[in-house]
């Protein structure tokens, strides 16, 4: 006998839609790209300063010497490799302090070799020592006669320096000491030739003790270090270097 199946069955529900709407989609806004402004000058450029005068510098302190035994001292000579450095003799602590202060901040100058304190006198290739006036003359000439300190440097004949002595004299007060020791360490570094241009300059010709590189000073530096200057160069060739750079 079959007994019927009852199935339940539930009403069922129209599915709701919604009713169109007549407002407007929603609109995203396009992104405006970034206004990128180049700036006005250089990081070389220093407010005030003319281009040409910086080339009338450059070119009577690095392409010039006061003393010259051999070779062309009217082209470009700097250090290409590493500066091995070794002090020597009695510095007294604000003696090394103003060196180090020095040689740190050039060692952050683009395409400067870099200081690096030498392990042994052999391996040394700028030898600064702090002596009396006569161990100066001793080791640097009687040309030097009469001077606070000096420094002699030698170059290949790619121009290139890769040798040097400096000499400081310590009978001289600390004022005194603190401007010789940063005027020839920048003398032995390329820029040679002492300047009646600029009063105010570490290698003013005349009497001065300045404490410090002024701005320019800084900025020879800088150019005469950047990539772009090669030594051997002539004026003609670092003013066109200059004027690409500065600006």
């Amino acid at each position: 006998q079959l007994i019927p199946t009852t199935v339940a069955t539930q009403p069922t529900e129209a599915a709701t839609i919604p009713p169109e709407t007549t407002e407007p989609p929603t609109t995203i806004p396009a992104t405006t790209a970034p206004v990128v402004t180049a700036p006005l000058h250089s990081p070389f450029y220093i407010p005030g300063l003319d281009v040409e005068d910086v080339i009338l510098y450059f070119n009577e302190i690095c392409l010039d010497a006061e003393f010259v035994n051999s070779g062309d001292a009217t082209v470009l000579q700097k250090w290409g490799d590493p500066i091995y450095y070794m002090i020597h003799g009695d510095a007294t602590g604000e003696d090394l302090a103003v060196l180090e202060d020095f040689m740190t901040w050039l060692n952050g100058v683009e395409g400067f070799p870099g200081f690096v304190r030498a392990e042994a006198e052999y391996l040394t290739d700028l030898n600064i020592y702090f002596c009396t006036e006569q161990e100066l003359l001793d080791r640097l000439g009687d040309k030097f006669y009469g001077t606070d300190g000096g420094v002699v440097f030698w170059y290949d004949g790619n121009d290139v320096i890769y040798d040097a002595t400096i000499c400081y004299r310590t009978d001289l007060v600390q004022e005194v000491r603190n401007s010789v020791i940063l005027e020839e360490i920048y003398n032995g570094l390329g820029p040679v030739q002492d300047t009646w241009l600029r009063e105010d300059s570490i290698v003013y010709a005349g009497y001065s003790i300045p404490q410090a590189l002024t701005e320019i000073d800084q900025l020879i530096l800088r150019l005469l270090y950047h990539p772009l200057m090669q030594c051997g160069m002539d004026a003609e060739e670092c003013a066109a270097v200059i004027r690409q750079l500065y600006y």
